[in-house]
C-alpha cells in the first residue's frame, strides 16, 4: 500500500460514522474512492449510485428557489439523501472530495448497524430541515454583528498581566477578550490559553498577556453573515471571532452566540456535539434541548420528528462523552457495546430524562485486569449526563453499577431468569431491559444476545401474559361516563398526566405484543407497524393505536413547549383548562381506543387467571 492511500485511510479513521471500522474494510473502501476536484463558483453534480466525503474545501447546497440548506465541509458527506441529491451543490472554495459507490460502501459495513444508523439520522435531519428551512435561516439573514453582544468584546492591552486578564474573564463570565495596540487587533486571549499556556507551562501569572495571546487573530467583517461566521470558524477550528468595522474591533461573536441563534437546528446542534472537547461544552449545548423542543413544535414538525430529533441530541452526546473518556483513559482493553434503555433507546425522549443505560462486555472481560478502567469510563459517562441534564437513575439502571456492567455470558442469564421467572422485580427490569439500543461500541455483542433472548420471549406463553397484566398497571385517565379522572399537580386542581395515563400504556402494549412475536425493533410505532405487517394486530387496531399515539404526545409537546416559552421547566401534567374543547373530545377518543385495545390484551393474553 502506498503513501497516498495510508494517508487517506488515517482521513478515514478520523470521520464519523468510519471511526469504528477495522483496517481491512479501510483498506477495501480505499480501492474503491474515486477523488475529485473542483474550482471554486463550480457546481457539482451528485450521482445517485455514490456517496461523496468533502475532504477539502466547502459546498454550499441550495434548493431550487435559490434558498440556502446547508454549508458543508471538511468530514461531512453529501449523497445520502436521495431528496439532497437534486439540490443545487456549487463550491464556495477549492475543493477536493472523495466519490465512493454505494452498493460498495454499504455491503464493506453490512455487519455494523451503527454505520446505517449514522445515514438514517443523517436523512432524518436532513428531511427534518427541508421542512423548516425558512424558519431555519437566521444565519443567512442576519449579519454577525446584530448576533453578538458587543459588551462582550473586551479590549485590553498587551502589557496587561495574566492575572488581571484571568480576573476580568471571570468577573465578565466571557471566554475571551481581544486584545489591540494603537485601537488596532493584535491578538485574541481565549480561556483555552489558560490551559494550555499558563496551566500546563507553569508560566508566571504577572507576565503580560501578549506572551499567551494568539497573535494575528482570525477576523469577519461587520456585514458579513452568520453563515459565513459558522463556516469560517469551522474550517479553521476556532470558536471566537472578532468583529470588525473599519479595521476597528466593534464586536465579538463566538460558537455559542450561534448557537442561541440556532438552537432549533438539530443539525446545527449536533454538530456542535460532535466537536465538544469537554462536558462543560456539552452542558452548554444541553441546555438548547428546551428551545429545540420549543422551536419544532411551533414550526409544525410532526410528533415522530420532534422526538426522534431530540433522542438524536441525547444520543450524540452520550457518543461524545464515550469519546472524550476514551480519549482520557485510552482504548479500551476488551470489546463493550454502550447502550441505552427505554425512550432513548426507543427515540421517544421529548425533553431531558433520567438515564437508563448498561455495558456489555466482550466475554474475555476480566474484572482484575479490566474493572478499573470500566468502572472510571462509565462514571465518566455518567456524571458527564447528569452535568448535561440526563440526571441519574433513581433506581441506578445505570451502567456505573457493577451488576449492570457485565459479560455477554452474565447479560444472557440475566435474561433467562427473567423470562423464566417473571417475579415483580423480573417485570419491573423487563420493562426496561427490552427495550435496547447500542450506541456506540461493538454493536455485534448486543446482537448476539438479543436472537435468544427475542426466541425465549416468543414461545414463553406464562411471561407474555405476566407481561399483559404488568402493562395494565396504568390505564387512560377516562371514566365511565366518559368524563377525564384528573389528578392534582402544583397549583393545578384538574391536571391529566399524559406520560403515565396517556404514552406509556401504548409503549406498554406495543412492547408485550412484539416480545410475543419476537419483534426486534423498539420505536413504540415501528412495533405497531410491524404487529400490522405480520397481522398479529388488525390494520385498523394498529392504525387507530399509533394515531392515538401520536395525537396524545402532541398535546404532551404541545403543554412542555407553552412551559418553556413561559420560562418553566416541562412537566408532563397537563391542565385541562388548556386544552381546547375539540382537542379534549379528540382525546377522549385517543384515551377509549388504548382502553379498548387494552381489554384485548388482557382477553388475548388471559391476565385475569393471574
Amino acid at each position: 500500500m502506498d503513501i497516498e492511500d495510508l494517508e487517506v485511510i488515517d482521513f478515514l479513521k478520523s470521520t464519523l460514522p468510519l471511526d469504528s471500522a477495522n483496517p481491512l474494510q479501510l483498506e477495501s473502501l480505499v480501492k474503491e474512492i474515486r477523488i475529485g476536484y473542483r474550482k471554486r463558483k463550480h457546481v457539482l453534480t451528485l450521482k445517485p449510485d455514490f456517496l461523496y466525503l468533502v475532504r477539502k474545501g466547502a459546498i454550499l447546497i441550495e434548493d431550487e428557489n435559490e434558498q440556502l440548506f446547508s454549508i458543508l465541509g471538511e468530514r461531512q458527506w453529501l449523497g445520502y439523501s436521495a431528496q439532497l441529491v437534486l439540490y443545487s451543490h456549487s463550491c464556495q472554495e477549492d475543493t477536493l472530495y472523495y466519490k465512493i459507490p454505494k452498493k460498495i460502501f454499504f455491503e464493506l459495513f453490512s455487519e455494523q448497524s451503527s454505520v446505517h444508523q449514522f445515514f438514517i439520522d443523517a436523512g432524518l435531519e436532513s428531511s427534518i430541515k427541508v421542512q423548516n428551512i425558512t424558519k431555519q435561516n437566521s444565519l443567512l439573514n442576519n449579519s454577525v454583528l446584530s448576533m453578538s453582544r458587543a459588551n462582550d468584546a473586551y479590549l485590553i492591552d498587551p502589557s496587561t498581566s495574566i492575572s488581571d486578564v484571568a480576573k476580568l474573564m471571570s468577573s465578565k463570565n466571557v471566554t475571551s477578550v481581544v486584545v489591540i495596540q494603537n485601537n488596532m487587533l493584535r491578538g485574541i486571549v481565549t480561556d483555552r490559553a489558560f490551559c494550555t499556556k499558563v496551566a500546563a507551562a507553569g508560566l508566571d501569572v504577572s507576565s503580560p498577556v501578549s506572551d499567551i495571546m494568539t497573535t494575528n487573530p482570525i477576523s469577519i467583517a461587520h456585514y458579513k453573515s452568520g453563515i459565513e461566521a459558522m463556516l469560517l470558524m469551522a474550517n479553521s477550528h476556532i470558536r471566537h471571532l472578532p468583529i470588525l468595522k473599519n479595521n476597528q474591533v466593534v464586536g465579538m461573536i463566538t460558537a455559542a452566540d450561534l448557537l442561541r441563534k440556532q438552537s432549533h437546528n438539530v443539525v446545527f446542534l449536533i454538530n456542535e456535539v460532535l466537536v465538544s472537547e469537554t462536558v462543560k461544552d456539552l452542558k452548554k449545548i444541553s441546555e438548547q434541548v428546551p428551545l429545540l423542543l420549543q422551536h419544532s413544535f411551533e414550526s409544525n414538525m410532526d410528533e415522530h420528528d420532534i422526538t426522534y430529533s431530540i433522542s438524536s441530541v441525547g444520543r450524540s452526546i452520550n457518543q461524545q462523552l464515550l469519546k472524550q473518556a476514551e480519549g482520557l483513559l485510552g482504548l479500551p482493553p476488551v470489546p463493550y457495546a454502550w447502550v441505552v434503555a427505554g425512550s432513548q433507546a426507543r427515540s421517544e425522549q421529548i425533553a431531558h430524562t433520567d438515564q437508563d443505560n448498561l455495558l456489555i462486555l466482550s466475554d474475555d472481560y476480566d474484572e482484575k485486569l479490566h474493572g478499573e478502567y470500566f468502572s472510571k469510563l462509565t462514571h465518566y459517562v455518567c456524571d458527564g449526563l447528569n452535568e448535561c441534564g440526563y440526571i441519574y437513575c433513581p433506581g441506578d439502571v445505570m451502567a456505573t453499577n457493577p451488576k449492570w456492567r457485565q459479560r455477554v455470558s452474565v447479560w444472557r442469564s440475566y435474561f433467562n431468569s427473567w423470562i423464566l421467572s417473571p417475579d415483580p422485580k423480573a417485570l419491573m427490569y423487563s420493562s426496561i431491559f427490552f427495550d435496547l439500543k447500542c450506541i456506540y461500541g461493538s454493536s455485534e455483542l448486543l446482537d448476539e444476545l438479543l436472537p435468544d433472548v427475542l426466541n425465549k420471549t416468543r414461545k414463553n406463553t406464562i411471561f407474555q401474559s405476566h407481561m399483559a397484566h404488568n402493562a395494565e398497571h396504568y390505564v387512560p385517565p377516562l371514566g365511565f361516563f366518559r368524563n377525564f379522572i384528573v389528578d392534582h399537580h402544583g397549583t393545578d386542581k384538574k391536571t391529566l398526566d399524559l406520560k403515565k395515563k396517556g404514552v406509556v400504556p401504548i409503549v406498554d402494549f406495543a412492547r408485550v405484543y412484539a416480545l410475543s412475536k419476537g419483534i426486534r425493533v423498539v420505536n413504540t410505532q415501528d412495533r405497531l407497524r410491524e404487529l400490522m405487517d405480520i397481522k398479529a394486530l388488525s390494520r385498523s387496531g394498529s392504525s387507530d393505536l399509533i394515531e392515538a399515539y401520536k395525537f396524545i404526545n402532541l398535546v404532551r409537546i404541545e403543554h412542555q413547549s407553552r412551559q418553556i416559552k413561559s420560562g418553566n421547566a416541562a412537566n408532563n401534567f397537563v391542565p385541562t383548562k388548556e386544552i381546547s374543547s375539540l382537542d379534549q373530545k379528540h382525546l377522549k377518543d385517543a384515551f377509549g381506543i388504548v382502553s379498548n385495545m387494552q381489554s384485548a390484551m388482557s382477553s388475548h393474553y388471559q391476565t385475569s387467571i393471574l
